[in-house]
Formats: structure tokens, C-alpha cells, sequence
């Protein structure tokens, strides 16, 4: 299984996070039910996989009829590129690089047009997808993900959940499961399965 810490803190620190949320005509957020644009699974999102060359020609010729844009992202004082895919103007999903710019290291999903096979959507509770005493490993985020906490999806080793919520706990620090359970996911993070 992959180093949670790690994953952290090789890329997805850096990632710009947008608080999702939806809201009907008389302002309550109640779900509503849209067909995915595309899936995210254990094997990738949509068209990107672990073979998938961090290039925006071929990422533009694979998300045809959306937006596609290579924008610089900076961490540490370094700057390197994103791969941003929109509807309108409503971000679908980040797909960042590997530390040479040549495959695609993760892709973060931050709206529900992208659907997750696992069945988990974006808004839901920490408490509606993990049983309790079944939690997966979690990590407090860093950086911009500072005051979030990052958990392996339920029963895998390379999709990620991010919730955030309040906590006048620790800076740094991953709150009690009782916390926890109110937070909502706000992003899915999908890697490459380790070699």
C-alpha cells in the first residue's frame, strides 16, 4: 500500500482545493442525480490511466468537448504545470505530473459530473462511507490542504478521499473519528498504483 504521507507531500500538497457544494431553487442542498461525464475507479479517471503521458495535446484529445488548459501551479518556489479539465467554467479535475512532466503522478476530482464506481460522491459525510471501526489510514493534509485530512478510500490503495470541516483541534493533527463523521469529501484523488 502506498505511503500516505508520502503522497502528501510528493504533489498533492500543492493542489488548489475548491469547496464544493450545490444548492436547488429554495437554497437546501439536496443531491441531485447527474449522469457522469466520466468515472473514476481504481484504474483511473475516464481516459487517464497509469499509462497516461502528462502531455495536454493528447489529455485534450482524450476530454473532447471540454475545456482543457495547462496552467503553472507553484510549491516551495518552484512552479510546475497542471493539466486543469472544465465544463463551462466549473473545474472538473487537476491532473498533476510526475516529477519528470511525463506521466501523470495524481488527478484530483472535484466535482460530481465525474462519478466514482466505488459510490461515493462528493459532499458525502465521513460517516456514510466508512463503517464504524472500519476507517482507512488518514493523514492530515499540509500546505493548501492545511486543516484538511486525506483517507484512503474504502478497500483501496490508491484513491483518496479529502474532507474538511471545522476543529479547534491541532494544527496538523487528524481529528477523533467523532469529528470526522460530520466532515464532507470535497475532492477524490485517484494515483497510479505503486510498481
Amino acid at each position: 500500500m502506498l505511503n500516505l504521507r508520502s503522497i502528501v507531500c510528493l504533489g498533492i500538497v500543492a493542489l488548489s482545493v475548491v469547496a464544493i457544494s450545490g444548492c436547488n431553487e429554495k437554497g437546501s442542498t439536496e443531491a441531485v442525480v447527474v449522469k457522469p461525464l466520466e468515472m473514476l475507479s481504481v484504474d483511473g479517471v475516464g481516459p487517464i490511466n497509469a499509462q497516461t503521458a502528462f502531455n495536454l495535446h493528447d489529455i485534450t484529445t482524450a476530454f473532447q468537448g471540454l475545456n482543457v488548459t495547462q496552467q503553472l501551479h507553484y510549491h516551495k518556489g518552484q512552479k510546475y504545470p497542471v493539466i486543469d479539465v472544465s465544463k463551462d467554467a466549473k473545474s472538473l479535475l487537476v491532473i498533476n505530473p510526475d516529477v519528470k512532466q511525463q506521466k501523470v503522478f495524481s488527478v484530483m476530482v472535484k466535482d460530481n459530473l465525474i462519478g466514482n464506481r466505488l459510490g461515493h460522491t462528493i459532499g458525502m459525510r465521513f460517516a456514510d462511507i466508512y463503517a464504524y471501526g472500519q476507517t482507512e489510514e488518514c493523514a492530515a493534509g499540509t500546505e493548501e490542504l492545511s486543516g484538511k485530512v486525506l483517507c484512503y478510500a474504502p478497500q483501496t490503495g490508491n484513491i483518496l478521499y479529502l474532507f474538511g470541516g471545522t476543529w479547534n483541534g491541532a494544527v496538523g493533527a487528524v481529528p477523533p473519528k467523532d469529528v470526522l463523521a460530520a466532515w464532507q469529501m470535497e475532492a477524490m484523488i485517484w494515483k497510479p498504483l505503486a510498481k
